[in-house]
Parts: structure tokens; C-alpha cells; sequence
């Protein structure tokens, strides 16, 4: 893992009006690396990937990728150098898939032969190239995410973001979804940030998990220390688990 992390936050806290949305948080994201950021509704979880990438600005502390702090960089080029994957997909209705694929390249100006070769790769890499030439109604649900998980990795992102992409999806594709992206994952080696409220598919993507209370970072944990942890809101989503699931008895009682 590299000495120096490749995304992180700093004492990072945001006020809407006079309602604190988070409390000074912080944490480190290394390359190749998921940090899962895992809360309930209301906890600042949506609200930390959109500070990522300046969507919102901080109230208080630095966040920085790479070492370079984000709010000294031109806002579009870093939007433009971050994936982002949400769960209404966002694609463009008018344009083909292959057209949608293609949408950051094409933002950036590159060349409409690399545009195309590009989208193709990714298409591929997806298992959609054959659905190129279509339009996203024509598409399942999850044929139209796998579709914004290509967007996401055209310009070979700084950053991925993931805002609960996977939530509205059926419990088979959204299994799919999850090892699609854990084969990007390992392909990619980026920082990858990614929202959940479900603790087991938590489990199944992270590296390493955050957990968020209103606003406050309860603890950071890897999946194993996770499923043994103490805390008050850790404890909340493991007694969700179905009990042939949940851990066993900790060391510490």
C-alpha cells in the first residue's frame, strides 16, 4: 500500500444553514482500495461524495487527491476526472449507449475515433457491446447501471464515487452488479469511495469500512474487525444480519 494515501479528508465538516450535516471527518482512501461509507439515511454519507467532488464545499477542513487540496483545482476538470455512479443511472435518453459511454471523453475533447475505441473497450469490459447501438429505454435496470459503470471509467478517473448504485436493483443483478464491480476493482486499481446503507453488501466491496452517525465517523474498520466491532451503530447493522451470518462471540464478550 503507498506511504501517502490518494484521497483524504481532513477535519472535514459541512453545515446546511444551521444544521451540521457532518462533524469533523477524516480518513485516508489508497489506491486500490474501497472505503465503504456505511450509516443510516441522514448520516452524511451522500453528502461526503458530493463534497469529493465539489458539488458541495466544505464548511471547515481540507480534502485533497493526490496531496493537492481539490478546492484550489478548476471545478469541471475535476468533476470531469471523477467517476460517479448513482442509483437513477443518469444517462442521457437521446443518445445511444454507446454515445452515453462516451460522455467524458467527449467533454474533454478527445478525438471521436478514441471517443468510439474507448466506449467500445469498456462496453466489452461490461459484457454490453453488443447493446452499443441502442437506446437506455431499451435496456433493464441493470443493463442501464453496467451502462453508467462504463461512463464512470472512460476517462480513467482520479476518483470513483458510488451513491447506493446498486439499491433499486434485484437481488441477482444487483449480485452481478456487485462482482462486476469488484473485477473492475482489481482491473483499475483507483480510490474508490462507495455509499451503502446495506451492511452485507458492505462486507462484500470494502477494503475497509466507515461508519457514519449523524454526522460523525464512528470508527473505520476492515470487514473482519467490522463483524467484531463494539460500537453502538456497528452493532446496530450487524443484529440485522440473517443469524446464520452473524459473528459469533468477540474476545471482548
Amino acid at each position: 500500500m503507498p506511504e501517502r494515501p490518494f484521497l483524504s479528508f481532513a477535519n472535514v465538516s459541512y453545515h446546511a444553514g444551521e444544521h451540521l450535516i457532518l462533524d469533523r471527518v477524516s480518513f485516508d482512501v489508497f489506491r486500490g482500495e474501497t472505503l465503504v461509507l456505511l450509516g443510516r439515511s441522514g448520516s452524511g454519507k451522500t453528502t461526503a461524495l458530493r463534497l469529493i467532488n465539489r458539488m458541495l464545499e466544505p464548511s471547515a477542513g481540507t480534502i485533497a487527491i493526490d496531496g493537492k487540496n481539490i478546492a484550489e483545482s478548476n471545478v469541471i476538470d475535476l468533476r470531469r476526472r471523477i467517476g460517479y455512479v448513482i442509483q437513477e443511472f443518469g444517462l442521457l435518453p437521446h443518445w445511444t449507449v454507446l454515445e452515453n459511454a462516451a460522455l467524458v471523453p467527449r467533454l474533454l475533447s478527445w478525438p471521436p475515433e478514441r471517443q468510439a475505441k474507448r466506449a467500445e473497450e469498456l462496453l466489452e469490459k461490461v459484457a454490453l457491446r453488443e447493446f452499443s447501438g441502442r437506446y437506455p429505454n431499451e435496456l433493464s435496470g441493470g443493463q442501464r447501471q453496467r451502462v453508467a459503470v462504463a461512463r464512470a471509467l472512460a476517462a480513467e478517473p482520479l476518483v470513483l464515487l458510488f451513491d447506493e448504485p446498486f439499491g433499486a436493483l434485484d437481488p441477482i443483478t444487483r449480485h452481478e452488479m456487485q462482482q462486476l464491480f469488484l473485477s473492475v476493482r482489481e482491473q483499475y486499481q483507483g480510490a474508490s469511495v462507495f455509499v451503502t446503507h446495506d451492511v452485507l453488501e458492505a462486507l462484500v466491496l470494502a477494503t475497509r469500512i466507515a461508519v457514519l452517525e449523524n454526522g460523525k465517523l464512528e470508527g473505520i474498520f476492515t470487514p473482519h474487525e467490522f463483524v467484531q466491532a463494539q460500537t453502538p451503530v456497528a452493532r446496530a447493522f450487524l443484529s440485522t444480519l440473517p443469524s446464520n451470518l452473524k459473528p459469533g462471540p468477540s474476545a471482548n464478550g
